[in-house]
C-alpha cells in the first residue's frame, strides 16, 4: 500500500501517515469486507481513496514530487530528462486519472483488477487511461517544441 501512496504523493512520510490512515479505515470497515477479489485489491482501493481525499482537502492534486521513475541507481542525462517529461504530463492529470495510471503501469494491475480496486467500470479505467496518455503526448509535444526553439536561438 505504503508504494502506491508514494507514487501518488511523493512524500515519504506523508506516505507514511496515509498508509497508516489506510490500514486504520480497512480495521474499521473489517466487518463489510466481502471477499470478491483478492484482499489486496481492496486495501489498494482504500489507499487510493485514502490518498486522493487527503489531495482534494489539501488542494495538492496538481502537485507530483520528482522521483517517479528514479530507481536506485539510475542516472545519466537521457533518463533524468525523460523523468522530468513524464512527471510534467503525470502533473496535469487529476488525482483519480493518476490513480488509474500508477495502478495499471506502475504496479502491473490489468484494467479489470484497477476498476475492480478503484470501484469504477472497466470502461471508465480505459477512458481515464486514455485521458492520461493524450494529455502526456500533448505534454512531450510541447517540450519538443521547446527544444527546437531553443536550439534554433542558440
Amino acid at each position: 500500500m505504503y508504494r502506491t501512496i508514494r507514487a501518488m504523493v511523493f512524500d515519504s512520510t506523508l506516505a507514511e501517515d496515509l498508509s497508516q490512515e489506510t490500514f486504520v479505515r480497512a480495521y474499521r470497515s473489517r466487518d463489510r469486507y466481502r471477499p470478491t477479489g483478492p484482499v489486496g485489491a481492496w486495501l489498494h482501493r482504500i489507499a487510493v481513496n485514502v490518498t486522493i481525499s487527503h489531495l482534494r482537502r489539501e488542494k495538492l492534486s496538481r502537485l507530483l514530487a520528482p522521483k517517479l521513475l528514479m530507481g536506485p541507481g539510475s542516472g545519466g542525462y537521457e533518463r533524468v530528462e525523460a523523468k522530468t517529461l513524464l512527471e510534467r504530463g503525470l502533473a496535469r492529470l487529476s488525482p483519480r486519472v493518476r490513480a488509474a495510471v500508477v495502478l495499471h503501469y506502475y504496479h502491473g494491475y490489468t484494467r479489470d483488477e484497477v476498476a475492480r480496486i478503484l470501484g469504477i467500470p472497466s470502461g471508465t479505467v480505459a477512458s481515464r487511461i486514455a485521458k492520461a496518455m493524450a494529455l502526456m503526448r500533448q505534454e512531450l509535444a510541447g517540450n519538443e517544441q521547446m527544444v527546437i526553439q531553443a536550439r534554433s536561438g542558440e
